[in-house]
């Protein structure tokens, strides 16, 4: 991997995202930092999203937390070590000039807007579409491959948890890192054994329940209504496909739909 620069997984929410997270983080050789973009978006004090606000719309969030503030603390310690962040590509278009892109290794994790759609809205069931982020995630994809002359690694989620060892072997080596088995499995108390929360926010809404009793990257069950229960999940899967089917399309192959 390139010398001082920040190794990005793009995602949208409810990807496995965290749990490739904790397996990144589980290697020891790098700082992993949680959704840190994504937090100024909706915490900092430029925020671009009053969700946390909306009893108390005041221009405030968190003193110091910025977006600038996230960049500059990110590329500082990327210097000397090398830095992973799990983020969602919505948080940083508004910033995400040709300067910007240069200061990452992209990668993007994706999964089926079904799986994605119904997962989230169980949790937030007046998600906007720009939350769920594929469109931006796509034209991210996009904006990378042009600027440096081939498409940047894509990884389907439902393929990794097909084949962790597989997707993850592929994955090290399109960025140029050694592959670690061992990052594959963790103990259910990780969260209280090593001190490393999950998530930024307080996770009222139990986003990571399941992740913080797993022991490593593989399948959970799913117990969701089905899309079509909503007129609105099915406008957001709609307006959603066609992003998921295109980054779907570059995607690495080592899964079973390969």
């Amino acid at each position: 991997m390139e010398n001082g620069k920040i190794l990005a997984l793009w995602s949208t929410p409810r990807s496995t995202s965290t749990a490739f997270e904790w397996a990144m983080s589980n290697r020891g050789d790098m700082l992993c930092f949680h959704e840190p973009y994504n937090e100024a978006y909706y915490h900092g004090e430029d925020r671009r999203n009053d969700r946390y606000f909306a009893d108390d719309p005041a221009p405030v969030g968190k003193s110091g937390l910025s977006m600038s503030s996230v960049h500059r603390k990110l590329q500082d310690l990327s210097a000397s070590r090398v830095v992973f962040i799990k983020d969602f590509a919505y948080s940083v278009m508004h910033m995400a000039d040709d300067r910007f892109l240069d200061a990452f290794v992209h990668t993007f994790l994706i999964r089926d807007p079904e799986k994605v759609i119904t997962s989230m809205y169980s949790k937030w069931p007046d998600i906007e579409l720009d939350e769920l982020g594929f469109e931006d995630m796509h034209t991210l994809f996009r904006r990378v491959a042009d600027r440096q002359g081939h498409p940047p690694p894509v990884i389907d989620s439902d393929e990794l948890l097909d084949n962790p060892q597989i997707g993850m072997e592929a994955y090290c080596r399109a960025v140029g890192i050694p592959f670690r088995p061992e990052s594959l499995n963790w103990n259910s108390d990780r969260e209280e054994s090593t001190g490393n929360n999950p998530t930024w926010n307080p996770d009222a809404e139990g986003f990571h329940d399941r992740l913080k009793t797993s022991s490593g990257l593989s399948k959970q069950p799913r117990n969701y209504p089905s899309m079509e229960s909503s007129e609105e999940m099915l406008r957001l899967y709609r307006a959603s496909i066609p992003h998921y089917r295109a980054l779907f399309s570059n995607r690495l192959h080592f899964g079973s739909g390969a």
